[in-house]
């Protein structure tokens, strides 16, 4: 209470959730004016009975409050409103981040180095980030953009990364100073994150190295001879599937491919039947959407996670649905389990699997794998990693999955794609499929496969036209010199190879946009430089499931041109869009083809 100023005192709530208080620090007078009103709380509630006009002065700052003005003003702190107040601190937050983002915009001008322009708060990503633009095709545009140069920069938000162009720089990045270029970018985090950061793909360093020279020879040609069965049985039913559909009517291939690809890599990387063929609401097909399906979140994530890998590590996203990972788990160890307790052998990759998890190698079939250097020692840190258990096991199940499913499918159906609007081509490999099958009496084998030379030069082609992955990343180790330059990489540098510019550089591939297999041909082969046909990468770490994946999608394809002649449907897209929410190439839409039983 305030001598004669009524109920006055020193704290009064105003609209029950801000409190107006007085310190000893404050000058409080009182005028008392008629013409005042009387003051309540802006929920309409009675208050006090005031109807006094008071000034709270502090310091050299005055809050006037008077009247229904208290209603207006009492949250505003800078100025008198609150409106205005917003205003300012969102132009406050907006400049601060602004000024944050485009700190190292200049980055490669002060280096001397040509870049294309960024974008505040994007980088050179907003067109990938909006998903206006696949990765692949934004890279090819930026090659082409900067025709003659051996390398440039862009930014990834606010983060330099260069793009390497010149082919002797991608030879040394990937093989010649490998030990510098050794890991991906691509960071997954093991504790949020195990089957992402554990599998081939993800590991680093000695702990990649290791696990590499371990699962090289589950790769042999040896090892994929005793596998090709399963493989064909799935081509076989393929055939079926197609057979059974009303002739006339259009295959819708997309799908299709894919549940065939689903079924072979159900069969070979868990030992079990998918049943996709028949069943498109089967468990594992279910499984294979929620990780190449993506959201419009998730497709951002997956892009953050290749461009910028430090936001991975920094907030701890997971990048693989945790159903999909319970999935993986129970589905092998199941496998196992009956296997261990049944003497179940199936010579498919659980079999190997199990070979490095009881005894940390496999049984060696006297092949060796080329691609790889298998002269790494390895250090006392890895030998806990001897043998592979717990998530190391259910991890390399997983990444054959990942990596093995979409490259496959969308390779078999771009082939399919490419054979049908190229009749002749088409016709030439049938009857290459068909002369050799005669010599193998009309059986698919594997040793028969390995002879078609045209349907090798086909896939090649297909893949050149349309890389899975259509680019490559690596993360300098070291500060890197440029050879030939003063140019400095700096340690920790993403360093991206853009596959699809490469494949279409006419440099290279003369009337790039045309198909023609005959590029392959043991005659003009070695025309196209070595480091210019990338589908698999090069070097130590290229694609270690690389023959697996030729495999499969030449296995199905003999199996379909060996029985039906494939064309154009009115609603086949010509050209072919790509799905800007997936990294890798994957047509947009059915991709309608029709499919003809040749008679006799």
């Amino acid at each position: 209470m305030m001598p004669g100023y009524g109920n006055l005192t020193p704290d009064l709530w105003l609209n029950t959730c801000w409190q107006l208080y007085f310190t000893d620090r404050a000058v409080i007078s009182f005028v008392k004016e008629p013409e005042c009103v009387l003051l309540q709380p802006i929920n309409e509630i009675q208050g006090t009975d005031i109807s006094w006009r008071f000034c709270i002065e502090y310091k050299h700052r005055v809050l006037s409050i008077s009247n229904k003005q208290l209603i207006l003003k009492k949250m505003a702190i800078i100025t008198d409103y609150i409106g205005l107040d917003i205003v300012l601190f969102l132009t406050l937050i907006i400049s601060a981040l602004y000024l944050f983002l485009t700190r190292n915009f200049n980055y490669w001008k002060k280096k001397g180095i040509p870049y294309l322009k960024p974008t505040p708060f994007f980088g050179n990503l907003k067109d990938i980030i909006l998903q206006k633009q696949h990765i692949g095709e934004y890279l090819r545009t930026a090659y082409e953009k900067t025709s003659g140069e051996p390398y440039f920069g862009l930014f990834a938000i606010d983060s330099p990364v260069i793009v390497a162009k010149d082919i002797d720089f991608i030879k040394n990045i990937l093989v010649k100073d490998f030990d510098r270029f050794s890991d991906r970018s691509l960071s997954p985090v093991e504790s949020v994150d195990p089957l992402s950061a554990k599998n081939l793909f993800g590991q680093k360093g000695p702990k990649w190295r290791h696990l590499r020279v371990k699962i090289t020879p589950t790769f042999t040609s040896g090892k994929l001879k005793k596998m090709f069965y399963l493989v064909d049985e799935c081509a076989q039913k393929l055939s079926e599937i197609i057979e059974q559909s009303d002739e006339g009517k259009p295959v819708l291939v997309k799908e299709t491919m894919a549940r065939f690809t689903t079924d072979v890599i159900a069969s070979c990387a868990f030992g079990v039947k998918s049943n996709a063929m028949t069943d498109p609401n089967s468990e594992f097909r279910k499984i294979l959407k929620k990780i190449f399906e993506l959201d419009v979140i998730s497709s951002i994530k997956v892009a953050l996670a290749f461009f910028v890998p430090s936001i991975v590590q920094t907030f701890k996203l997971k990048l693989l649905d945790e159903t999909v990972a319970s999935f993986v788990r129970k589905t092998l160890w199941d496998n196992v389990e009956y296997r261990e307790k049944n003497g179940i052998v199936r010579h498919d990759f659980v079999d190997l699997l199990m070979q490095l998890r009881n005894s940390g190698e496999v049984i060696d079939d006297k092949e060796n794998d080329h691609n790889i250097k298998e002269n790494y020692t390895l250090t006392n840190e890895n030998n806990k990693l001897k043998k592979l258990e717990g998530d190391d096991f259910v991890a390399q199940a997983f990444v054959f999955l990942a990596a093995g499913f979409e490259t496959s499918s969308t390779t078999t159906t771009f082939a399919l794609y490419e054979l049908a609007l190229n009749p002749d081509i088409q016709n030439k490999l049938r009857h290459e499929i068909i002369t050799v099958l005669e010599k193998h009496d009309r059986k698919v084998t594997y040793d028969a496969m390995m002879e078609m030379n045209y349907l090798d030069m086909v896939v090649s082609e297909t893949l050149r036209k349309y890389p899975a992955l259509p680019f490559l990343d690596r993360s300098a180790q070291v500060d890197y010199k440029i050879p030939g330059t003063d140019d400095i990489l700096e340690k920790g540098m993403t360093v991206f190879i853009p596959i699809f510019g490469i494949h279409y550089d006419p440099k290279y591939y003369p009337n790039p946009e045309k198909f023609d297999p005959e590029r392959f041909s043991a005659k003009n082969k070695n025309d196209i430089p070595r480091y210019a046909h990338l589908p698999f990468g090069e070097g130590p770490r290229n694609c270690i499931g690389m023959r697996f994946g030729l495999m499969q999608v030449k296995t199905g394809l003999i199996h379909l041109l060996s029985k039906f002649e494939v064309n154009r449907h009115k609603e086949t897209p010509v050209p072919v869009a790509f799905l800007t929410s997936s990294p890798t190439l994957c047509p947009v839409g059915d991709m309608p083809l029709i499919f003809n039983k040749i008679r006799g």
